[in-house]
């Protein structure tokens, strides 16, 4: 007779068990924090041996530091892809917003690990918080030249309208899902007029006008 005790024998691919880990270990930090998520926890919800576990993450810091990488990786995807060729400025900060939002909304677990979980929990895990943001204001900073007369403002006032813009949408995104009250639709359109408030004050670049 079959043990009922023991897990079945599942042979799942590597990159397949890692992902269902990752998702386990993303709810139960974000419903039990750090210091109150037990290993034992995660590998049941992910339906995983301990020992299976620990094969892949070798600590709980190691584990919280993969999922707030994974979830860096989901919301730059999301802020990568390409704007159709005739796309003006206004359309693209919709879009971008629109993006941004989706993340915020399908990956809240992943949204909550990256700007609510413990970035003071462990240097290591502040350094991946900061990485993630750097690249977001890296591909920000490539979405305003698109739209921007480069020769009339310089390289440093464009990074630094791409720190202000993805500090303004990242706040409104955490006041949004932490109020009930406050509807998507609300809070995108605020965002759109706000961004487009703040680039309407860049030097145009004609060819994508």
């Amino acid at each position: 007779m079959e043990n009922k005790g023991k897990k079945k024998d599942k042979r799942v691919p590597a990159a397949v068990r890692r992902k269902i880990i990752l998702d386990a270990a993303s709810r139960t930090f974000v419903e039990f924090g750090y210091q109150g998520t037990r290993m034992e926890t995660i590998a049941e919800r992910a339906d995983v041996t301990k020992p299976i576990l620990y094969r892949h993450f070798p600590s709980k810091l190691s584990l919280l530091i993969a999922v707030v990488d994974k979830a860096g990786e989901d919301l730059m995807r999301a802020m990568s892809e390409p704007f159709p060729e005739r796309m003006g400025w206004r359309a693209a900060i919709v879009k971008d917003i629109r993006a941004y939002l989706d993340f915020v909304e399908n990956f809240r677990q992943g949204f909550i690990l990256l700007f609510f979980v413990g970035m003071s929990l462990d240097q290591e895990v502040a350094r991946h918080v900061a990485r993630i943001r750097e690249e977001l204001v890296r591909i920000v900073a490539e979405h305003i030249r698109l739209f921007t007369n480069t020769a009339l403002i310089s390289g440093e006032d464009i990074e630094m309208y791409a720190v202000v813009l993805v500090g303004m949408v990242e706040a409104a995104s955490v006041y949004w899902i932490t109020h009930e009250d406050i509807s998507r639709h609300d809070c995108e359109q605020i965002l759109v007029r706000a961004v487009q408030g703040v680039m309407s004050n860049l030097p145009p670049t004609p060819r994508r006008f």
